[in-house]
Formats: C-alpha cells, sequence, structure tokens
C-alpha cells in the first residue's frame, strides 16, 4: 500500500513537471507575428538587420527558440523526424565552404546564423506536442499578421500624405506595408491568401453557418487581393494564380459547398475591387503610375533575364568550391567584367548587386558544388513529406509553399523579411506533423540546454536593441542639418551597420579634409576606400576615391583608379576633374 501511495505522488509529481510550455510557445510566436514584425523605424533601406522590423522580431523569435531548449530540458526527451535529420545534414553542407581559403568569413557569419537559427526554430516547433487546434494557432496566428499587414498597405495606399511620418512615397503609391518592397509584400499577401483559403477547407459548418472564424477567413481575399493588384508585382501575380489553382481540388473535397461557393465569390469580390482601385473608370484619383505600372508587368521584361544567367554561368566557372562565400558581389562584378571585357556582346554586371535573385544559384555561384547537395537534400526531403501526404491534401500542401518557394527563385524575400523566413519554416513543420511520426531520444545531461534557453534571448535581445539603437543614430547623424559628429560617435553596436557606419565615417572625413585643407584626413578616406574597393565596390565608392586621390595630388592613381572603374562599370561615367587644385602637403 505505501509503495502504491508512493508510486502514486511520484507519479503525480512528474506529471507536473512534464506539463509542456505549449502557451509560452505559443505566446512568443503571437508577439512575433502580432507586434515585433510590424515594428517601424526610419531606415535608408537594405535587407536583413538593417530594416528594423527584422531586428525587433528576433527579439521574441530567440524567446521561442529558448523556450523549446527549455522543454528539453524539462522533459529530457529530444523530439525528431527523418525530415530533422535531413535539414540537418543539408546545414551541414551549407555551412561547409565557410572554411574554404576564397570564404570571407565576416560577410557571411550572418547569414549562417540566420540559417542555424531557422534550423534551431524548426526543431524547437517539434518538442511540443500541439494539438491539432494548437498546431492551427499558428497559421491564424499568420493570419493575423496578414490582416494587419494588409491595413498598413491600405492605409499607405489610401490615406497616408506627402511627407507622412513613414516616409511613404505617396506618388510611386505602392503599399508596401512594413517590408519597404513592394515584391516582399506581394508574396507575403500571397500567402495569406493561400492559408486562408486551405483553413476554410478545415473548419467544419455545424447546421449550415457560418462562424465567426469563417468570416475572418472570406474577408482575407478582400483585403489582399485589391493590394496584389495595386502592387503590379508579378512576382505576387503569379505566385497566387498557381496555389488558387493547386488549392481548388483541397476545397472541392474537404470544404463544405456553401463555403466554396463564398470563397469563390470573395476571390471575385477581391478582384473587382482591385480592377476599381486602379481604374481611372471607377477611381478618378487613381494615380497615373499605379495605371501605367500594372500595364507595364503584362510584359517579361526583366532585370533578372540578365543577372541570372550571369550568376549559372558563374557557377559553370568554378564548380566545384565556387568564388567563396560573402564575395558574391565583387567576384559578380569583376567576372562579369571580363566576359564583357572579352566579348563586348556580352552584357556587363550590374552595379550594387550583392544577390543574384535566385537563392540556388546565390549559395552555388559562392560555395559550388556542396551548397548545391545541401539544397537538393532538403528539397527531396521536403517533397518526399509532401509525397507521404493523405490523398487529396498533396497539391494544397504544395500551394501552401508556392509564393515563398517562388520568391525565392525571383529575388530574395528570406533577407529582406524573417518573417518570410519563420513562415516558410512553419509550413515545412506543418507538413512535416502532417505525415511523419516522432522519433524520441532520451537525454541524460540537459545543463547545454538549460544555459541556451537562459542566454540566447538575454543575448540577442541586447544585440538586437542596441542595433535599433545605433541605426536610430546614424539615421539622425545622415539627415540632421547641420551634421552632428555626436551621433556617429554614440553609435554603440557598428557591427549590423559596418558599411553604413564605415561610409558615414570615412565621407565625413574627405568632405572634411576638402573644406578644411586637412590631407591627412583625405589620406585615412584612401586607405580605407583602397581596401574596401575589392570586397564591396561601389561606383560612388571609386567616385570618391578618384576626387580623394586628385585632392592629394596623385594624378596617376587616379587615372588608374579611373580605368578600374570603368572596366568594373562599363555604363557609367568616371571623370577626372581637372579643376581640382591639390591640397598643400604636409611635412612630416
Amino acid at each position: 500500500m505505501t509503495l502504491l501511495v508512493l508510486h502514486g505522488t511520484k507519479l503525480d509529481r512528474t506529471q507536473d513537471i512534464s506539463k509542456p510550455l505549449v502557451l509560452p510557445s505559443l505566446f512568443s510566436m503571437a508577439a512575433f507575428f502580432l507586434v515585433a514584425m510590424h515594428y517601424f523605424q526610419h531606415n535608408p533601406g537594405g535587407s536583413g538587420l538593417e530594416l528594423s522590423f527584422n531586428v525587433a522580431a528576433w527579439i521574441p523569435l530567440s524567446f521561442a527558440i529558448a523556450i523549446a531548449c527549455l522543454e528539453i530540458a524539462r522533459q529530457k526527451i529530444l523530439r525528431y523526424t527523418p525530415l530533422t535529420l535531413i535539414l540537418l545534414l543539408a546545414c551541414l553542407c551549407l555551412t561547409i565552404p565557410i572554411s574554404y581559403g576564397n570564404a570571407d568569413v565576416s560577410s557571411v557569419l550572418n547569414r549562417l546564423f540566420g540559417l542555424w537559427a531557422g534550423l534551431f526554430f524548426f526543431i524547437g516547433l517539434q518538442q511540443f506536442t500541439f494539438t491539432q487546434n494548437q498546431r492551427q494557432k499558428l497559421l491564424w496566428l499568420i493570419l493575423g499578421a496578414v490582416w494587419i499587414e494588409s491595413l498598413i498597405g491600405w492605409v499607405q495606399f489610401l490615406v497616408l500624405d506627402p511627407g507622412n511620418l513613414m516616409g511613404y512615397d505617396t506618388l510611386t503609391n505602392r503599399p508596401y506595408g512594413i517590408f519597404q518592397q513592394p515584391n516582399v509584400m506581394a508574396s507575403f499577401l500571397s500567402t495569406g491568401v493561400i492559408i486562408a483559403g486551405y483553413v476554410l477547407a478545415r473548419i467544419p459548418m455545424y447546421r449550415g453557418q457560418y462562424s465567426y472564424k469563417h468570416l475572418l477567413l472570406l474577408i482575407t481575399p478582400l483585403l489582399t487581393l485589391p493590394l496584389l493588384i495595386v502592387l503590379g508585382s508579378r512576382t505576387g501575380w503569379l505566385a497566387t494564380v498557381i496555389g488558387l489553382l493547386l488549392l481548388i481540388p483541397y476545397l472541392h473535397q474537404f470544404a463544405p459547398k456553401k463555403a466554396q461557393r463564398a470563397w469563390y465569390l470573395a476571390i471575385v469580390l477581391g478582384l473587382s475591387l482591385g480592377w476599381a482601385a486602379t481604374s481611372p473608370i471607377t477611381n478618378p484619383n487613381a494615380t497615373e503610375q499605379v495605371q501605367k505600372r500594372t500595364q507595364q508587368r503584362m510584359n517579361l521584361d526583366s532585370a533578372r533575364a540578365i543577372h541570372i544567367p550571369q550568376a549559372f554561368n558563374m557557377f559553370l566557372e568554378k564548380p566545384m568550391m565556387g568564388y567563396g562565400y560573402g564575395t558574391f558581389e565583387a567576384s559578380y562584378l569583376t567576372q562579369t567584367a571580363r566576359w564583357h571585357h572579352e566579348d563586348p556582346t556580352q552584357p556587363y554586371g550590374l552595379a550594387a548587386l550583392d544577390h543574384p535573385h535566385n537563392e540556388i544559384l546565390y549559395w552555388i555561384s559562392e560555395g559550388g558544388l556542396l551548397p548545391l547537395v545541401g539544397l537538393a537534400l532538403a528539397s527531396t526531403g521536403v517533397l518526399w513529406r509532401l509525397h507521404k501526404a493523405r490523398k487529396g491534401t498533396q497539391l494544397a500542401l504544395i500551394a501552401l509553399l508556392t509564393p515563398l518557394a517562388l520568391h525565392s527563385q525571383l529575388e530574395y524575400p528570406f533577407y529582406h523579411s524573417i518573417a518570410h523566413w519563420v513562415i516558410f519554416l512553419i509550413l515545412i513543420y506543418w507538413i512535416d506533423n502532417l505525415t511523419t511520426k516522432y522519433h524520441k531520444r532520451t537525454l541524460h545531461y540537459v545543463l547545454g540546454y538549460r544555459v541556451t534557453a537562459l542566454v540566447v534571448p538575454i543575448l540577442v535581445s541586447i544585440f538586437m536593441i542596441t542595433t535599433l539603437w545605433s541605426g536610430h543614430l546614424l539615421t539622425k547623424f545622415e539627415t540632421t542639418k547641420p551634421i552632428n559628429v555626436d551621433y556617429l560617435l554614440n553609435v554603440n553596436n557598428p557591427w549590423v551597420w559596418q558599411h553604413r557606419f564605415e561610409w558615414d565615417l570615412y565621407i565625413m572625413q574627405l568632405q572634411l579634409g576638402e573644406i578644411a585643407g586637412k590631407p591627412e584626413l583625405i589620406k585615412e578616406y584612401v586607405e580605407w576606400a583602397t581596401e574596401k574597393a575589392p570586397r564591396w565596390p561601389r561606383p560612388t565608392l571609386y567616385r570618391n576615391l578618384i576626387l580623394a586621390q586628385q585632392l592629394l595630388g596623385n594624378t596617376e592613381q587616379a587615372q588608374h583608379i579611373q580605368q578600374e572603374a570603368k572596366f568594373l562599370f562599363p555604363n557609367q561615367t568616371f571623370l577626372l576633374d581637372a579643376d581640382i587644385k591639390p591640397l598643400p602637403r604636409v611635412t612630416p
């Protein structure tokens, strides 16, 4: 009897300890999708952590990963699937080229950090035994983010005036939401439409009546489709059309007839609203730019037809080890300049192209064959899971991935927006969860997981907050007249802003050296720009370097730099200014 009581007590205590941290995990994801990813702060553009909403979103994401680590430590069990192992192997293949001698390690660390953080987030989701309702909440949170961004887009399109606080360009009027890039907004909205249709088919009707969930899902096309038309994004249009077509068999098989009819009606109304928003017949206030842009998008002319084949030829040039991780921009300009010099009929490279607008080519042109193996493993693993899905659901699951997968082959959404990366991983988790059984590995040492759960959110939060503050100071420095150097001196996290911080610092020195007649300041700019140009070749950098050499009286060096610049950028002009008088030389 005593043994039974003790055993029962021990069992109850074990159950209490092993209660999963599902609610904290969902709360962190709610903070990500409903709050952090919509954070706005003025910035000059860019990608990754140069965009404030990505910086803010990393904070709740770090908590989501930390909560998963704490769950592993509490349960002393690691849950995984065959896809987990495949993705782990794929990430290793994508990481190994950082050890090649041609890699620029510092320039690629942020990309690899995002890759592995994504894998840890995916594994973290697998540690929770979500109920069907809880698992579906992840899709509802994504939809909540889509509704918020849609509302922001409508405010931008219809409400904001010139000179608004967001700095939104009301003349061009392409409502990009928080993302600052129309195509990124388009693939986000497109994903929302597909998810709404998918979830609609999974919600039963009681006594043939709509619930509030049905209404929310049916409103989604009315909010998103008109914006997709206004945006004029061919990527968004193509992804939406393909996704909706793939979704039709799923809706016919699983959705109530009444819900099907309402869904198709919502699609038609959404498209009609989009036409009305851009047509001068129904909307006299529709700008000429919006109408012209919509017409232009009907043709297929694009710079991608130039630089994507160029990136593929780069891979063919060095298929084994590539040009080196973190070196795409410099390698691309140098290689395309050589091809153009040898054969002028070959197109020259595009300035400031730091990504070939194709995710596969990005990795393989820099890393060669091994990243190709890694990407093939990951793709095959996901396709294998799709093949194992229940009959009648495969096309719908493919539809969920279509907007983001297609966009990644035409641009780089996962660098513009961490939300796109997280959504893509959640959808892969959703597919894997529907199609496989979990394996469990008992762990005897979990201290590392506990330490990670404590350290990761603290370090990430501190880093991201200082990143936001430093970005704010740099923006103040660049926009305040007259210049206040204190803003630049108080930057406490220049790592994320390396190019921007160094540019502001040394351009200020160049200008000050020219105005005040201080050659020593100009020499510092020359030393920095000479070292910077091979890794970050930009036309303005070369123009300023030519100017600096002329101010120092180094005419021969200025001519040499001019020739190099013309070689790299054949379509641009680099002139030597005959009116520039060299500054007096400083005596030692």
